[in-house]
Order: structure tokens, then C-alpha cells, then sequence
């Protein structure tokens, strides 16, 4: 046997181990969260489509699907040849405008002072008034023009409304758009939530308790900072939306994602032991039993994992004491084991 072959090395080497030199512990039952299991699905809190607000041709892209985009970048660039020769247009209207105004201010002002000395009737006062009027409106409607044409300007260069990762890309190069043409699609990966369904009998419990738990991998659970319960039902399923807001943190997930949620509907006693004392031999799982001031291999039958613990379900009994080193246990079982 192989544990004979070793034992028999460690004997020769003088350093079989004792019994007392191997860490137990004794079993016993913790007080531990009961808690229901649901698929849910990943949801960025922050996505969007980014749409043309003007007619013009894509005549660069800056990023593309996968890429990191800072907040404010511009990620997409349109021909602006048509909105420039607006924008030159408008100032020069407004250039216009204010070369009238420039002209009819002083006009006016003379006019009022003729008037005061009797040396203009009122209708060429009130004929000056009402140039300077028009000339001032100019100037208003111009700067408005102008405002018109930066803005318009500025749709040829789409910008990022916040930072985040690129989902789609919906244009090519050399593209025609019109306004709400769309662009880009993107996502903020730093803040997510999980939306799940749960049935309206555990909604109770989970709206009495609000304690929840998203697994989103092996060993990784992540715990919401809020909780929120749709305060309808979906007739349709008898089941409650619930909407779990995850830390501002990158855990690494994406929209569209399957994860697990556990969710606290009560507290029930297990029976847990460390981890690093199961034992797998072949199909047996087990743990060493001090029996007799010996250990002894006995078979189990595990449950769920928390933590660094494992729950039995049949095979051990509360106050009774296994080993901490299966392996370390084994070694000295086989060295007591006859040939």
C-alpha cells in the first residue's frame, strides 16, 4: 500500500507523527443566515446610445467596442465643412449687426438732443428710436445665430457622456447620419446593480429582513449597499422585481451577466468544519474521527461552503473531534494498520 510505503520511509527517517502533534477540532453548530438562491442578471446603472445630433458624414472613430473612454472624450468625429461655413456666416451677420448699431446708437443720441432744443419735430426723433431698436434686435437675433452655429459645430465632435467601456459600435467611416442616427452604446463597468425575480413568498421575507448576498463566482460574493423591492408584482409570474446596488467598485462584471443572488429569509444551525479537514478518496469524502485516542476515516455527506468552512449534512455528530491534517492522519492510520 502507498500510506505503508510511506510510513515505512517516515519510520526510517524517525519522524512518524503523533497523535498529539496533530491540530483538531471539535465539532459543533453555528447560528448561520438560511438563505434562497435565484438567478439574476447584470445591469450597468450608467449605459447609453450615443445618437448624431446633426446631418454629416463619420469621418473618424476614436474608439471602438472593448475600449476604455474617459469621461468628456470625443469618441467620433463627423465632416463639419457645412456647420463651419454657418458658423463663419453667422459671424459675420452678427459682425454686421453690431457695424449698424455702431452707427445708429450715436444717431439716436443726437436725434434726442435736437429734440430737447426744439430743432427736430417728435416723428424724426421716434423714426431714430426705432432704427436703434431694429439694430439692437439684429445684434440679439445674430448672437443667437452664432449661439446656433457653435452648438451645431460642436455635434461634430461626439464626446462621451461619461467614463466607461464601449458596448457597440453602430457607424463606419464614411457614414451618412442624421440626427438620432445612433453611434455608440457604452456602459460605466464601476457601477452596476443586479436585478432579480423573486416569488411574492420570499419577497415577504426578504422585504422583513433586507439582507442579500450576489455570487458572481467561485469563493467571490459581493454584498449590495441597498436593497430595493418593485412594490408590484408581476401578475403574470407571482414574482417581485428586486433591484440590488452594488458597490462602486469594478468586480470585473458586464451587462447581460448571469450571476447568483442569495437572499436571507431566516437563521438556521449548521453543523460546519474547516475545509482543510475533508478528506477525498476516490468517491468517499470523509474526515478523521479521534475514536480510541486514533483516528479514524469516516465518510460524510457535505453541504454549501462558507468561507473557510464546510457544512456536513450526515456523518458526524456535534461535540465529536476530527483532525485538522487528513494527511498527516492518514499516515499514522496506515502505520498502525496491519500488513
Amino acid at each position: 500500500m502507498a500510506i505503508q510505503r510511506i510510513c515505512l520511509a517516515l519510520l526510517m527517517l524517525g519522524s512518524l507523527p503523533t497523535l498529539a502533534q496533530i491540530a483538531t477540532f471539535t465539532a459543533d453548530r453555528t447560528r448561520l443566515p438560511e438563505e434562497r438562491w435565484f438567478d439574476g442578471a447584470v445591469a450597468a446603472v450608467n449605459q447609453a446610445t450615443v445618437s448624431a445630433q446633426t446631418s454629416a458624414t463619420v469621418q473618424e472613430l476614436l474608439f471602438d467596442v472593448g475600449d476604455e473612454v474617459p469621461a468628456g472624450a470625443v469618441i467620433l468625429r463627423l465632416v463639419s465643412t457645412e456647420q463651419r461655413e454657418g458658423l463663419n456666416q453667422a459671424e459675420a451677420a452678427l459682425a454686421e449687426a453690431r457695424a449698424v448699431l455702431a452707427v445708429e446708437t450715436p444717431n439716436q443720441a443726437r436725434s434726442k438732443d435736437l429734440l430737447g432744443r426744439k430743432l427736430i419735430p417728435q416723428s424724426e426723433y421716434d423714426a431714430a428710436s426705432g432704427r436703434l431698436n431694429a439694430a439692437e434686435a439684429r445684434v440679439k437675433n445674430a448672437e443667437a445665430a452664432l449661439k446656433a452655429a457653435n452648438q451645431r459645430l460642436s455635434y461634430t465632435e461626439v464626446r462621451a457622456p461619461y467614463g466607461g467601456v464601449v458596448s457597440a459600435r453602430h457607424v463606419e467611416i464614411g457614414e451618412t447620419v442624421h440626427p438620432g442616427t445612433p453611434l455608440m452604446s457604452g456602459f460605466d463597468p464601476g457601477i452596476m446593480r443586479v436585478e432579480v425575480d423573486i416569488p411574492q413568498a420570499v419577497a415577504a421575507q426578504v422585504r422583513e429582513l433586507m439582507a442579500a448576498r450576489v455570487i458572481a463566482g467561485v469563493d467571490k460574493a459581493i454584498v449590495p449597499e441597498r436593497i430595493i423591492l418593485f412594490p408590484v408584482a408581476d401578475p403574470s409570474t407571482s414574482t417581485v422585481r428586486v433591484r440590488l446596488e452594488l458597490p462602486l467598485e469594478n468586480f470585473g462584471l458586464y451587462p447581460g451577466q448571469f450571476v447568483k443572488a442569495a437572499f436571507t429569509t431566516g437563521n438556521t444551525e449548521r453543523l460546519l468544519v474547516p475545509a482543510a479537514s475533508i478528506v477525498h478518496r476516490s468517491e468517499v469524502t470523509g474526515v478523521y474521527v479521534i475514536r480510541d485516542d486514533r483516528p479514524q476515516l469516516r465518510q460524510v455527506r457535505i453541504g454549501g461552503r462558507f468561507g473557510d468552512q464546510i457544512e456536513i449534512l450526515a456523518g458526524l455528530e456535534v461535540g465529536e473531534r476530527i483532525t485538522l491534517d487528513p494527511i498527516a492522519a492518514g499516515i499514522l492510520t496506515g502505520a498502525r494498520e496491519p500488513d
